[in-house]
């Protein structure tokens, strides 16, 4: 009897929730702490039945649990949603123990686990879910996507998103700009897509768009430039108009297709789309993935080619347009192919930058054009080399010379680099003082390919470069009376009253070389002097003078000014 006594006293003053059900599985009594988790009054759960105050979804289970207790099962515990007076969902555990002799009872002992499994909520959508934007991540998209491609004939299209200039913002505005720019960018695409449809962001700033439904390549690339309608509207970021614009790759899902190679699909077909420039989009073809393949065996080959040594330096002449003495040499890298033989630079170094090769490529063209000039000491000019924007700012650049130079014992003097208009207008502050260490060291810095980039004239002003050299399209269009002869008139007397170096690239022909000298130029290189040549071929010491900045009276010829 004492121990029944015991027994009602522990149960009345629980913290956790106990109720006796009779063989119906109704609430024969109820302690207090159970009243209260469900928000009842005293006693008011008495006959009431459990399916009554537990979720509908979780009902079919409480009928399994009853069969098996009624079978003799004596204990079994479950996680279930019961339902508060108000509506709430309360997650509880609750322990099932059949008690021995008379009439069926059973003993309910409900714990209240709500914040535990919201915490596991929170820690499962963090897991699958972009915490900058709240998209889907790569996981839940990828799962998804699996889901849509288990049916026999799936019916699906992937869209990957790649926004276009997107460092250019984060590096000159801000990280807070950039992260502003992502948010606004996901929220753009979910108003966009339809409600079946799942936005992801893979990381930075791709994203994936799955669209379930969708039979065709016109009705992908229909929704394909919807979205980058919507992207493009202006919106202002740290008090700058931006107009976002993305590149869009376009895929279809087929018979037998994993999600992972279905957005590696629309991930090729958007490196293509990068290539035509920004605000473009393509669709999938089984050409690109053999191209892609094709560029993954080349990349291999790259690597390996660094390793062995089959990459070389060529130099080509730079010389004066008026004697055709030598005064420089630009030194331009060739890959000694094992099968294919000597490769132009056009047919790698695309590869070569998108696989992060550009900056040991760059080592070793400067370390062989400073051995170029170490072992020519009559030699009094400079070489030039070419520098990828991706070895300026944080790649190391200065160093890099610096123990070239060392090595070949060459003052920095003979040196000059070729950086593009792109490399001189990046704005971050590591970049400026990189370009800035570089001249304070005694290293020309050149502009090349002048005018083929963005804000040519401001680049000039703004960078610590002494010479241009004149794109070979401009030279193609000397003589025509017209554009192209106003443009190298007007680049030249630039170059002269700023006191630079000036170099007209491509000149092929005598009818060209004569316009040059009469637009005021001094300096040029091309095939009418000579081909790029392995430096065995070239002797140690050719006639040259020291390449200097032209006479402040060229010779000229009456011209139209710039309009």
């Amino acid at each position: 009897m004492a121990g029944d006594e015991l027994f009602r006293a522990a149960y009345a003053s629980a913290a956790i929730g106990m109720a006796v059900l009779d063989a119906d599985a109704r609430i024969h009594e109820s302690n207090s702490a159970l009243e209260a988790l469900l928000g009842y009054d005293s006693g008011a759960l008495e006959k009431v039945a459990l399916a009554s105050i537990t979720h509908p979804d979780d009902a079919t289970r409480d009928g399994r649990v009853w069969e098996r207790l009624q079978r003799g099962v004596s204990h079994l515990q479950a996680q279930r949603r019961l339902v508060h007076v108000s509506g709430d969902v309360v997650w509880a555990r609750v322990t099932f123990s059949r008690v021995d002799g008379g009439p069926m009872r059973v003993l309910a002992q409900v714990e209240d686990v709500t914040e535990t499994r919201r915490a596991q909520a929170l820690l499962e959508h963090r897991a699958l879910h972009d915490t900058l934007t709240g998209l889907p991540n790569r996981a839940l998209v990828v799962d998804r996507l699996d889901v849509v491609l288990e049916a026999p004939e799936p019916q699906v299209a992937c869209l990957f998103l790649d926004l276009d200039d997107f460092t250019v913002v984060n590096d000159s505005l801000g990280h807070e700009a950039g992260d502003r720019l992502l948010t606004e960018a996901a929220r753009r695409l979910r108003a966009t897509v339809r409600s079946q449809d799942t936005v992801a962001r893979l990381g930075g700033d791709e994203f994936v768009i799955v669209a379930p439904g969708l039979t065709s390549l016109a009705e992908a690339e229909g929704l394909a430039d919807d979205v980058r309608a919507a992207l493009r509207v202006p919106f202002s970021v740290g008090g700058h108009e931006v107009e976002p614009t993305a590149c869009v790759g376009v895929a279809l899902g087929g018979p037998d297709m994993s999600a992972q190679a279905l957005i590696r699909d629309a991930d090729v077909a958007m490196s293509h789309a990068k290539r035509a420039g920004r605000d473009h989009a393509q669709s999938f073809s089984e050409g690109m993935r053999h191209h892609a393949q094709m560029r993954l065996s080349v990349e291999s080959e790259l690597r390996a080619a660094l390793r062995e040594g089959q990459l070389e330096v060529h130099f080509q002449p730079i010389v004066e347009l008026a004697t055709g003495e030598v005064r420089a040499y630009e030194a331009l890298v060739r890959w000694r192919h094992p099968h294919r033989g000597l490769l132009l630079p056009h047919e790698f170094l695309d590869i070569c930058e998108e696989a992060n090769l550009v900056v040991p490529l760059g080592e070793v063209v400067l370390r062989d054009a400073c051995q170029f000039i170490a072992e020519r000491p009559a030699f009094p000019g400079r070489v030039l080399v070419n520098i990828s924007t991706q070895h300026i700012g944080g790649a190391g650049l200065v160093d890099t010379v610096r123990e070239a130079l060392a090595e070949a014992g060459v003052a920095p003097s003979r040196l000059a680099l070729e950086i593009t208009e792109s490399g001189m207008l990046i704005s971050t502050s590591s970049t400026r003082t990189e370009l800035e260490q570089l001249t304070d060291m005694g290293v020309d810095l050149l502009l090349d390919d002048f005018g083929t980039g963005y804000s040519a004239l401001s680049s000039v002003l703004r960078s610590p470069v002494t010479g241009i050299k004149l794109a070979r399209e401009f030279t193609l269009r000397l003589g025509d009376g017209s554009t192209g002869d106003r443009i190298s008139t007007a680049i030249s007397s630039l170059v002269a009253s700023l006191g630079m170096v000036g170099i007209i690239e491509g000149v092929e022909t005598e009818t060209q070389r004569r316009t040059a000298i009469a637009h005021g130029w001094q300096l040029a290189q091309g095939f009418l002097f000579d081909h790029p040549r392995p430096a065995s071929d070239i002797p140690d010491a050719p006639a040259s003078a020291p390449l200097a900045s032209p006479s402040p009276t060229p010779q000229r010829v009456a011209s139209v000014p710039l309009r």
